[in-house]
């Protein structure tokens, strides 16, 4: 049987399925993404080194308190421990490694990593927490193939923590 025919139908049928498809604006994904890169590149330099033209003060200075839910995860870089857990409470893991600590936060939607940096709180060789922590490193992701914002991520983080 000749295909001819079944031609119109086809094209409507696949110009229909493109038309459905959600449209997403790459430029911005990829502009958000970056974005937040290049603020934890700034969060990760050393605690020494001064702020290289056009960028922000090092994270090792204290940062003032957030007083609400930042829109990026990026937005935490220079916060106390105390401040992230006010903001999304306790997270779903914790765990040292040398002088950082790293923690993730879980929702059904997505996942946020935090690391903290502080000066080590003992004596060489000691097991003691690092002392004057603070984050230098957080992002936020997707868990699954939706697409998720940090903001949206963030929120919904905060949600579970009020609930629970």
């Amino acid at each position: 049987m000749p295909l001819r025919p079944f031609l119109p139908l086809l094209l409507a049928c696949l110009l229909a399925a493109c038309a459905q498809e959600p449209v997403l604006d790459r430029q911005a994904v990829l502009d958000e993404v970056l974005a937040n890169y290049r603020a934890n590149l700034v969060g990760m330099r050393p605690l020494a080194a001064p702020p290289a033209e056009g960028e922000t003060a090092p994270v090792g200075a204290a940062m003032p308190a957030l007083t609400g839910l930042p829109a990026q995860a990026a937005q935490l870089l220079g916060q106390p421990p105390a401040t992230v857990r006010r903001l999304l409470g306790e997270p779903r893991l914790r765990r040292r490694e040398g002088d950082a600590e790293i923690w993730l936060y879980q929702s059904p939607f997505c996942h946020l990593d935090v690391m903290f940096y502080g000066e080590p709180g003992g004596p060489a060789g000691s097991r003691a927490a690092p002392a004057g922590l603070r984050v230098t490193y957080a992002t936020a992701r997707a868990a699954g193939a939706e697409r998720r914002t940090e903001a949206a991520c963030l929120q919904e983080l905060a949600n579970q923590a009020r609930r629970s």
